[in-house]
């Protein structure tokens, strides 16, 4: 049984508490069952670049990262490789592996093979994308976001209830990732709604990043970066919520020029 992954190696592009100063020990897997036209990853998540590994493999590569003194273990993508990556990580863990594994997922999963990981993932990272499965339908080509992500976060909650942060660096917990889309910064609002309903002790990550990218381009409405207007319209609309914390970037002009890795170069972040 073969997984295909596109990149693995320390990455320090994630949120603080997850990169730190050692890295996120990343493996970035092929394919994804969303199909985002805007996708920053698509040469990975719609064309499939990547190699096949085995399931031994793939533990082996686990336990090479942990000796690397990363943070965690940090799953990308990993839905459609779920059958799979639950048998590596049982693997990893009879060979040794203790740090922290990380699920970082669009949230778009399936339950009850999410019930199935309960007691393996020590941080969940989903990406609650939509408020309105008819914009996820019209982005991503996928019907019922809205209803699935929800189910699944929640369970995702139910699995890691607290966070738990030690010397700087999530041990246990969940963070909720929302990339905001130009001129879609109602979408935005209702997500934040949505997952501040979730519980007191959620950790929110709002990106800002976006930037017109893969298929972007067949939709004007998205086919620029965020403007200044539509960042602090955001920014401000957070003063109204209580969150236990809320990672987010500056407002970047040329956010194109960072945030975009080309999986065809070695490193794809460098």
């Amino acid at each position: 049984m073969k997984i295909k992954i596109a990149w693995f190696g320390k990455h320090f592009g994630e949120e603080p508490i997850i990169s730190g100063v050692n890295g996120s020990g990343t493996i970035f897997f092929s394919g994804c069952n969303l199909h985002c036209q805007f996708c920053q990853n698509w040469q990975i998540s719609q064309d499939w670049i990547g190699n096949d590994y085995t399931i031994d493999e793939l533990a082996d590569i686990m336990l090479s990262l942990q000796k690397e003194n990363v943070h965690n273990i940090n799953l990308v993508t990993p839905t459609i490789w779920i059958d799979q990556i639950k048998q590596v990580i049982i693997i990893a863990k009879s060979k040794g592996l203790i740090i922290p594994i990380v699920y970082n997922t669009n949230a778009y999963d399936n339950l009850n093979k999410l019930k199935e990981l309960n007691g393996l993932i020590d941080i969940y990272l989903p990406d609650f994308k939509y408020s309105d499965n008819l914009i996820a339908e019209k982005y991503s080509k996928v019907k019922n976001y809205k209803e699935i992500a929800i189910s699944c976060i929640l369970e995702m909650i139910k699995q890691q209830p607290s966070n738990i942060i030690e010397d700087s660096i999530m041990k246990k917990g969940i963070i909720i990732r929302h990339l905001i889309l130009p001129n879609n910064i109602e979408n935005t609002k209702n997500c934040i709604n949505i997952i501040n309903s979730f519980s007191n002790s959620i950790i929110l990550s709002l990106m800002t990043q976006y930037n017109p990218l893969y298929k972007a381009t067949n939709f004007p409405e998205i086919n620029r970066s965020l403007n200044i207007s539509e960042y602090n319209d955001i920014m401000n609309y957070l003063s109204n919520f209580n969150f236990e914390e809320i990672f987010y970037q500056p407002f970047e002009e040329n956010a194109k020029d960072i945030f975009n890795p080309n999986f065809l170069k070695q490193n794809p972040f460098i």
